[in-house]
């Protein structure tokens, strides 16, 4: 079975605007900074067991700090914790 390239290029568009979309549609849910508050609120989990979480498994001042008494992550481990929070 052979594919037109014509049809293979439309699908090729098509399948990357869909990526592309769900690129914004998580860019609009995860800042590029995200407070352990938010991460609480996305995944229901308390706030103790994320923050120990963090602590337990990334690097200080590479994947999460603190400003003025607030913890915060990169988008990365944000991402992680959320997929993680799904299963």
């Amino acid at each position: 079975m052979s594919m037109n390239p014509a049809t293979s290029s439309m699908e090729y568009l098509e399948l990357k605007s869909m990526l592309l979309q769900q690129q914004a549609m998580l860019n609009m849910f995860i800042p590029l900074k995200t407070s352990i508050a938010h991460l609480v609120g996305m995944t229901g989990k308390s706030r103790q067991a994320i923050r120990q979480y963090i602590i337990a498994n990334y690097e200080p001042d590479v994947d999460f700090w603190t400003e003025h008494g607030k913890m915060y992550t990169t988008k990365d481990v944000a991402t992680q914790i959320m997929l993680r929070s799904i299963r």
